[in-house]
Parts: structure tokens; sequence; C-alpha cells
């Protein structure tokens, strides 16, 4: 997969950053369109949450999984570039398929839906990993924000593609997204090509797996209690201000937030290093949580929610940058893997807890998020003092 031509400065950030957009934009019509399907192949509508689950656990598998078989072809890369473009394919392939599938049986629909999760779990882990493994060191706290803002920029459009998807063919936004991911992921690995490996002088020893725990356990919390407020409680709270016409409006607007504050995460990190970054992000995110729910106004709720996605930006980015760091040079796959299996759960667990669990929660769902981000706070402040002693040895 090397091509001629020179490397990229940000070490092919962009071509990442507009494969993790493809991918989000795909996901949420899928998700949107999911229960049409599954009506359309005779599926009870109560699959649709274990669906979504299982989904979930497969991808966590499966970056564990392609994470370890990254680091184990570290040598490798035209065979890895190979792999994850076959794979790409397949997958592309498989979300084409999936409205010809509901057509014809429940169990065909499935068998194409299992095949399309697995092999489009490579564009997660595997497409970072690949780059950071031949990034230098300058520029991989780039490649945490050029992720990060692919996925923001997905979110922040993901209410507009309801309203676009409203009585279209399936078949034309599943075949139109799946060709944009698979040119992503093509530019990416020519990019990747590129990069020529990092020079010996640079590299250096990863931090001991059981070193990154307490990181995985932050994000854990912190990523399942951000999605509950994002997703579960953000429409509700503007129910109670605005019509429902302008739902679309102002949804996106925690995630304009998270977009717009990427930007600062670079000198913060380099200033004040990424847990203590990560740290004070949480906590802008269970203050502007906290006063969300108690907003008396539009106005006041509308800039609590920007502020809630400028501090998830600022925890998110930190804590993958520390990821990042702890795992270079050699341990990208595996903790980079795990981080992003972390995510993939944390998402499982907040689907789990909205079908099974909230309508029990109905006076304290709005404490719960501001509650455990705090809690995620404390953990990442006592971490960041070990990483910072690790840092000075």
């Amino acid at each position: 997969m090397a091509a001629a031509g020179g490397e990229s400065k940000d070490g092919g950030g962009r071509q990442l950053a507009a494969v993790q957009f493809a991918f989000a934009i795909g996901w949420t019509a899928y998700a949107l369109m999911l229960p049409a399907l599954l009506a359309r192949a005779g599926i009870a509508a109560s699959w649709l949450p274990l669906i979504l689950i299982v989904d979930q656990a497969i991808f966590a598998a499966m970056d564990i999984a392609f994470g370890a078989l990254a680091d184990r072809m570290r040598d490798a890369f035209a065979r890895l570039a190979r792999l994850l473009l076959v794979l790409t394919s397949l997958s592309a392939v498989g979300f084409v398929g999936l409205p010809a599938a509901a057509g014809v049986a429940p169990e065909l629909l499935l068998t194409v839906l299992l095949v399309w999760v697995v092999s489009a779990s490579v564009v997660r882990a595997p497409t970072f990993v690949l780059l950071a493994k031949r990034a230098k060191a300058a520029q991989r706290p780039g490649l945490v924000v050029w992720y990060a803002a692919g996925s923001g920029l997905a979110l922040a459009l993901s209410p507009f593609l309801g309203l676009w998807l409203r009585g279209v063919d399936p078949l034309l936004p599943f075949a139109g997204s799946a060709l944009v991911l698979l040119a992503a992921v093509v530019a990416l690995l020519r990019q990747a090509g590129r990069q020529a490996p990092p020079a010996e002088a640079e590299a250096s020893q990863p931090a001991p797996f059981v070193a990154c725990l307490p990181l995985f356990g932050v994000l854990a919390v912190a990523g399942f209690a951000f999605q509950v407020h994002a997703f579960a409680n953000a429409a509700p709270l503007y129910q109670r201000l605005a019509a429902g016409d302008s739902l679309p409006w102002l949804m996106p607007l925690l995630w304009v937030g998270f977009f717009a504050a990427l930007v600062a995460v670079g000198p913060l990190v380099k200033r004040f290093a990424a847990l203590p970054v990560a740290s004070a992000g949480l906590l802008v995110a269970a203050a502007a949580s906290f006063l969300a729910a108690s907003a008396a106004g539009l106005p006041a709720l509308a800039a609590w929610q920007l502020l809630s996605g400028a501090g998830w930006a600022l925890a998110f980015a930190g804590l993958m940058e520390q990821a990042s760091a702890a795992a270079a040079r050699g341990a990208e796959g595996k903790v980079m893997g795990t981080f992003f299996a972390v995510t993939a759960l944390a998402s499982l667990a907040r689907i789990a807890f909205v079908t099974h669990a909230l309508p029990d929660w109905a006076s304290g769902r709005y404490l719960l998020p501001g509650l455990l981000l705090l809690l995620a706070a404390a953990i990442a402040a006592v971490d960041g003092k070990k990483w910072a002693k690790i840092k000075r040895r």
C-alpha cells in the first residue's frame, strides 16, 4: 500500500477524521432505519435494543482483537493494510445488502448484519493504530484531535440526518455512506503508506498495561454518564422549554461545543498534561449537566449544553491522548483497542440503562450523569499524579 509522495504534516489526521465521520454518519443512518428494516423482515420491534447491544459487544470484542493483531503485525504494514481494505470492502457490501436482506428473510438480515458489524469494526481501533504506529511523537496528539473531530461533526449533523432520511429508501443512504467510507479508508491507507516508520531514536517503551486500568475505568464511568446526558436527557430537557419541532436545531448544540473546544486540546495538553486537562473537562461537563437540569429558560439551557460539550471534548481527548502516549511504542493496538472497546461498552451500558432502568430513575435521571462525571474527575485527578511521576522517571 505504500505510495509515492511526501509525508503528511498531520500524520494522516485529516484522512482519519474523514473515516470516523463517514463511519459515524453510516452508523446513525443504520440506527435510524433499523426499526423499519426489522419490520420489513418480520422481526418484532422489541428486538431493537438487544440488536444494538449485541452490535456494541461485537465492536468491543473486535476492537481488542484487531488491536492485538496490529501489534503482532507491526512490521508487516502492507499485509495489515490489505486486511483492512478487504474487511472494509466486505463491510461496504454488507451494509448495502442490508435493505435487500430485510425483504427476504429475518435470518438473512441478521446474518448480513453480523457480517457488517464484524467487518466494519476495523475502522475504529485499527485505523487509528495504523497511523499512530507510523506517526512521529509530535503528530500523535493531533491524531487524537482529528479522530474526535470527525466523530463530533457527524454527531452534530445526526439530528438533521434524521429529517433528511424520512421516507427515503434505505438503499440510498446505505450505499452512499458505504462508498464514502470505503473511499476514506483507501485514502487513509495510502497516506499511512507514505509515512516512514519512526526512527529508532524516537522509540520509547510503552507503559505497563496494568497502569492504564484506572484510565479505562474513568473512561467507562464518564462515557456512560455523558451518553446518558447527551442521548437520554437532552431531548426531554429541551422539550420542557421549546417546541418539539425545534429539537433538530437544538440537539446539535452540545456537539457544536464539543467540536469548537477541540482546538484548545493541543495547547492545553502541552501546557498541563493530558489527565489534568481531562479532569478539568470532566468537572466542566459535570457542572454543565447539573446546571442544564435546572435551567429555567431556553437560552440558559442552550449555553449549558454548549459548555457540557466543550467539557466532554477536553475530557475525551485528554483521556485518549493519555492512552495514546502510554501505548507508544509497540502497544498501540493493545491499549488503544481496549480504549475503543471501553467506549463501545459504555454505549452498551447506556442502551441497556435507557431500555430497562430509566423508567425507574425518573427522579434521579438528571442528577446521575453529573454525579458520575464528578466521580470520574476525582479518579482521573488521582491517576494523573501517577502518570506525572512515571513521566519524570
